[in-house]
């Protein structure tokens, strides 16, 4: 399977939104708290998928 730079953020924020949900169902947050704190990790997942995107890529390539 060839990786391509958008698979880390797409999945990071599949993950994020997909945790933002369940914590806040296991909470029983309200409507408003339920959108922030998907939204919060889904940009937390975003930006983690980057990072774990980028250092995969140096890794895979031997530049350290």
């Amino acid at each position: 399977m060839k990786t391509d730079a958008l698979n880390g953020p797409a999945i990071g924020f599949l993950a994020g939104t997909t945790f933002g949900s369940g914590l806040a169902f296991l909470l029983g947050w309200q409507a408003y708290q339920v959108v922030s704190s998907v939204s919060i990790f889904g940009v937390a997942g975003v930006l983690l998928g980057v990072i774990a995107g980028q250092r995969i890529r140096r890794r895979k390539t031997g530049v350290s």
